[in-house]
């Protein structure tokens, strides 16, 4: 898995965390609902809203060029955790 993370930031910026997975459309809810629960209380603690996104490598590698959030990303995101 693969996390990335996109944004400017000012004092009402939320936080994108792309979460890359091999797996399918059908899998995501289970996974952002872990994700979920997991950023909660950073939220709290932080004082700041995280925004998880998830898909498939291959659609994002597919669609980068179509869909300017994800371009954006892999010129200016961050590696989390690969």
């Amino acid at each position: 898995m693969v996390l990335m993370l996109d944004g400017d930031y000012n004092s009402s910026s939320d936080i994108d965390i792309l979460v890359l997975t091999d797996y399918k459309q059908p899998e995501f809810y289970s996974v952002l609902k872990r994700i979920s629960n997991m950023t909660y209380d950073i939220e709290l603690d932080y004082n700041v809203i995280l925004i998880p996104i998830i898909n498939n490598i291959s659609d994002f590698n597919n669609e980068i060029d179509a869909i300017p959030f994800y371009s954006t990303i892999q010129k200016e995101g961050v590696v989390l955790s690969e």
